[in-house]
């Protein structure tokens, strides 16, 4: 064979037909389709100087955390100007439409529940994903989405609540599935304001209120769920008869503690509904009722929205329903925030003739609760153990109970001075220095040495 025919046979081996931009429908999406940041199809792509591309959305909430540097790279930003990809945003497109079309969301839904029947992860998280896309602002979905969940409430709902508060789904999307609940969240109310009401099927009713009331907490309780849609769920609850709202409410433990919470703390309830919550005679035994049986820091949330909104007259019947013992049994064991929220609250009793005295009258349990927990929790907290302690001890003579029983907690003298020689306000300082010495006198009546144990404290001795 001649040179020209081998050269003819080697360009013509050499010479390919192009592949195609938009791969066919039964391909999967090109990576460089999918934002780095949030492995989804980017919507409208932008690039960054670095020349990255990512989806709009993602990368301005990494620029508005105050990062200055690039994701994928790692370098520092010359600028923070996005320059919109319309290359990659067409190409997107051309691949979005060559795709089959999306299923409707009945159809979604009823393979949500089968997946959620059948113990199936993967096939559940890939129907909220899909729900969770037809939500998304730009798809024009939200009402058809909103419109089949409502269709199918006792299915679709307990569904979206079991998927969401399983472990095998990633935080994203255990969150599209509270996002895709919150379309449906005003609707719930009415179950609400309907419990209750005569007739037969009470069981069936009560558990109907039941997910419903869990499924508003989620909502209002989200970080991910845009404030609107919180708002518009408080202002469904306003809307109707509070009083048999938060009487159900009360009867549906933490779950409704927390939805009572998000009314008495949301700019959307006015000032005459908060107070019309508040001033329920049946709200604070309820609450100590739930924090009793259940330990819950919403329960804790609830009385300090409730005191915060009507002040004195909160405070006392707060006293009156036996919150004080609950109180104590929080602060000695519930997660470090509500622990100091329930620090505050005892602060709030002592400040009352009948807050002291139901203080005093547990005084070995209050005090060691709150001399047990005052270095393990925050300023805020520590500040608030020592108010509470020393509006019963010190102030207008103190109570002698409560002294003996300050006196007798471990350590109480090296706490007490870890308070003083810590960063705290200067009011603080004086009150634990007038502690230390009541705890001191108390001591030296009784013939107790007044010491610290320096295993485990150590400060500077006064």
């Amino acid at each position: 064979m001649d040179a020209a025919a081998i050269a003819g046979q080697q360009s013509r081996r050499r010479i390919r037909p192009p592949e195609p931009l938009v791969t066919a429908a039964s391909s999967p999406t090109p990576a460089a389709f999918r934002c780095p940041i949030s492995l989804e199809v980017m919507r409208s792509p932008v690039s960054l100087p670095t020349g990255a591309t990512y989806d709009r959305a993602s990368i301005q909430r990494w620029l508005d955390s105050g990062h200055r540097t690039c994701p994928a790279t790692r370098l520092p930003l010359a600028s923070t100007d996005l320059v919109p990809n319309l290359l990659l945003r067409r190409l997107i497109h051309l691949h979005a439409a060559t795709l089959p079309p999306s299923p409707s969301p009945e159809v979604v839904l009823s393979q949500l529940a089968a997946a959620d029947a059948g113990g199936e992860p993967a096939a559940a998280e890939k129907a909220v994903r899909a729900l969770a896309a037809k939500i998304a602002p730009e798809k024009g979905k939200r009402a058809s989405v909103a419109s089949a969940v409502s269709a199918d409430l006792d299915a679709a709902v307990p569904a979206l609540l079991s998927f969401a508060k399983g472990a095998g789904a990633g935080a994203d999307a255990r969150l599209d599935a509270v996002r895709v609940l919150a379309t449906v969240a005003p609707e719930l109310v009415s179950h609400l304001a309907g419990a209750g009401d005569g007739g037969g099927a009470e069981e069936k009713r009560g558990r109907k209120v039941g997910v419903a009331v869990e499924a508003l907490a989620a909502v209002l309780s989200a970080d991910g769920v845009a404030d609107e849609a919180k708002e518009a769920v408080v202002a469904a609850l306003v809307a109707e008869d509070l009083g048999r709202v938060a009487t159900t409410l009360l009867g549906a433990g933490a779950n409704g503690a927390a939805v009572l919470e998000a009314v008495l703390t949301s700019p959307a309830a006015d000032a005459d509904a908060k107070t019309a919550i508040a001033d329920r005679p049946e709200l604070f035994p309820g609450l100590v009722r739930i924090l009793r049986d259940a330990a819950s820091p919403a329960a804790i949330r609830c009385m300090a929205a409730a005191v915060q909104v009507r002040g004195r007259p909160a405070r006392a019947s707060m006293v009156r329903a036996g919150a004080v013992p609950a109180l104590a049994l929080a602060v000695a064991a519930a997660p470090t925030a509500a622990a100091e929220s329930a620090l505050r609250l005892l602060a709030e009793a002592a400040r009352c003739g009948d807050g002291k005295a139901a203080i005093a009258a547990d005084a070995a349990e209050v005090a060691a609760a709150v001399m047990g927990r005052m270095v393990r929790v925050g300023p805020a907290g520590r500040e608030a153990a020592v108010v509470a302690l020393w509006l019963c001890c010190c102030a207008g003579g103190g109570e002698r109970r409560m002294r003996e029983a300050v006196a007798s907690a471990p350590e109480a003298v090296g706490k007490l001075l870890v308070v003083m020689q810590g960063d705290c306000a200067p009011t603080t300082s004086r009150m634990a220095g007038d502690l230390l010495r009541a705890v001191r006198l108390e001591q030296e009546r009784k013939g107790v040495a007044a010491a610290y144990d320096s295993r485990t404290i150590h400060v500077m001795p006064y």
